[in-house]
């Protein structure tokens, strides 16, 4: 079965995580400081103190919307994660990447950020780039990307999972998992913090053209 769907993961992968940490730690105790009227570094002991009660094991942990509704803030979570979007950085490596691989192959991004930063993200990329975009948070009620939600992906796109693969930088979220869902994988290791994988590993983006056309090469049939 040919690869015929790249997959790819968002932060770590295509952007950086600085969008998301300024919109948890700056801008949601910034908007209750002035909601408020006190001072931030008062919004902040609050705001974090109800993140740690709530514990990164919980769905709502991950939802914007959750947070804004609890401190009532009288924004929607699309309009305040669009506060952001100044704050997405693309890694170099990206943009040409994902422009010549668009031309031979299906791109979507599954992440387990929710959909407003997902969207956030795409337009800073290119969302003309991505048939697809798949939250593990907002579209699978789930945490993390599981196996379970990988399947999910391939179900919603109508494909089989051999002819999808995926590429990301967690060794188990992005390379263990999708396997263990009957996706192709790569991990990409910007920092030289892996040595072995399960996955065939790549330092750089642009790696990944000869790795994809070369597993394309090998499972076209004959």
């Amino acid at each position: 079965m040919a690869v015929e769907v790249l997959s790819f993961d968002l932060t770590g992968t295509l952007v950086t995580n600085e969008f998301v940490d300024y919109f948890w730690l700056e801008l949601i105790p910034k908007l209750y400081s002035e909601k408020r009227g006190i001072s931030l570094s008062e919004a902040k002991k609050i705001v974090f103190k109800s993140y740690d009660e709530v514990g990164d094991r919980d769905l709502r942990w991950y939802t914007p919307s959750f947070w804004l509704e609890l401190f009532e803030l009288g924004v929607d979570a699309r309009s305040a994660v669009k506060l952001v979007e100044d704050k997405v950085e693309v890694y170099p490596d990206v943009e040409e990447v994902l422009e010549e691989l668009s031309e031979d192959y299906t791109i979507i991004a599954s992440s387990n950020l929710s959909i407003e930063f997902i969207e956030v993200a795409l337009s800073k990329l290119g969302r003309h780039l991505f048939k697809a975009a798949f939250s593990c948070v907002s579209h699978y009620n789930s945490i993390s990307k599981t196996p379970e939600f990988y399947a999910y992906v391939c179900s919603r796109l109508s494909v089989e999972p051999g002819s999808v693969l995926h590429v990301g930088d967690d060794p188990e979220k992005d390379c263990l998992n999708p396997v263990k869902a009957g996706l192709n994988a790569i991990l990409l290791d910007r920092d030289f913090k892996v040595s072995r994988s399960r996955c065939n590993i790549i330092r750089s983006l642009r790696e990944l053209k000869g790795h994809v056309d070369k597993l394309a090469k090998v499972l076209k049939p004959h």
